[in-house]
């Protein structure tokens, strides 16, 4: 990704100004005591290297820094925005202060930085912003920010590149029981798995020999056994499918949150258990395949809701339905789940 440094600035820094008086004084002192004019111009440059006066613009000069590949984001939990920093010419970089800033899709700002060690000449270092998302939804990371920050510093430098990357941070989860876990994902909502024949795959039975079987699918053992010739039945076996339909009509902001978190939580637990999953935003008209493309829609549902209008999708021959709403029910078996029922309670 290319990226341009959208400004620089030169910064006076009170703490290195004092100190390079400081020294300028006391090689005027010197001088005037009867050190020649080489000694003074010496102790003007020691001055200004020491300050950073000299150091902090060259260095600047040559540092770059660039967003990496973004981590999985969730709400409430930590995570470490990846950045690669390249220190091109100019000196080595000293105490530089590393800041980004995130913008929320209401327009809130957030600072996330960082301080950056020694970083030599030519070197390339891997550091983290911190950050921890208050809640789910699309935010823009804006800008990145370098800063020198020498501590006697009589000059700085701040460096800023323009970034304007979409993070999504997906709902969080609920920290369920492990026995209602185990309820969340118990079958019996009309989900089966479907067997495909075929000439590869695993085996899936045994039948009659036919012309043209592989000589290695031939069962030899079943073959003895009942004096006909017989081969392995070779096929794909395709997990079930569930469908997760959330229904968010007539939900306060809080309950339409919980559903959410709900719905996410469900998804994970149903995929991991080698299901096949889709989810069903009751309003939007739109079946969202698996964990990723699901935790990312319900990242963006707007905080108002989402935008009614269309009808929910039907379900596959094959598929179960799940339905989450804001209601108090709470029938596993007939596949209904109310946020606002006791088996919930306070889980975050």
């Amino acid at each position: 990704m290319h990226l341009r440094a959208a400004s620089r600035q030169t910064l006076v820094r009170p703490g290195g100004m004092f100190f390079f008086i400081l020294v300028l004084a006391l090689g005027a002192i010197g001088m005037l005591a009867g050190l020649n004019l080489l000694v003074f111009v010496f102790a003007l440059l020691v001055a200004a290297i020491l300050s950073g006066g000299l150091q902090s613009g060259p260095m600047m000069l040559g540092f770059q820094a660039a967003p990496e590949s973004i981590p999985l984001l969730r709400a409430g939990a930590q995570a470490r925005l990846p950045v690669m920093v390249h220190q091109r010419s100019g000196g080595d970089a000293l105490a530089i202060e590393l800041s980004g800033t995130i913008i929320s899709d209401q327009g809130e700002r957030q600072r996330v930085d960082t301080r950056l060690g020694h970083l030599a000449p030519r070197a390339t270092r891997l550091v983290h912003l911190t950050w921890v998302p208050a809640s789910r939804g699309v935010y823009t990371w804006s800008r990145l920010q370098a800063e020198s920050g020498f501590p006697f510093g009589l000059l700085g430098k701040r460096v800023r590149w323009k970034i304007d990357r979409e993070l999504v941070v997906r709902p969080r989860h609920f920290d369920l029981p492990p026995q209602l876990l185990r309820a969340l994902g118990s079958r019996g909502l009309g989900e089966t798995s479907r067997r495909q024949t075929g000439d590869d795959g695993e085996p899936l039975g045994i039948r009659g020999w036919r012309l043209g079987d592989r000589r290695s699918d031939i069962a030899a053992r079943a073959t003895l056994r009942h004096g006909v010739l017989l081969s392995r039945q070779r096929g794909r076996i395709h997990p079930p499918r569930v469908l997760i339909r959330l229904d968010l009509r007539g939900s306060s902001p809080d309950m339409m949150e919980r559903a959410i978190s709900l719905a996410a939580t469900v998804l994970t637990h149903r995929e991991r258990r080698g299901e096949r999953v889709r989810l069903d935003i009751v309003g939007e008209g739109v079946g969202y395949e698996g964990v990723r493309e699901g935790e990312e829609a319900l990242a963006k549902i707007p905080k108002a809701g989402p935008a009614l209008g269309l009808s929910a999708i039907a379900p596959l021959l094959d598929e179960g339905v799940l339905a989450i709403d804001s209601s108090d029910v709470w029938d596993t078996s007939k596949g209904h789940l109310g946020v606002a029922s006791s088996h919930l309670g306070a889980a975050k």
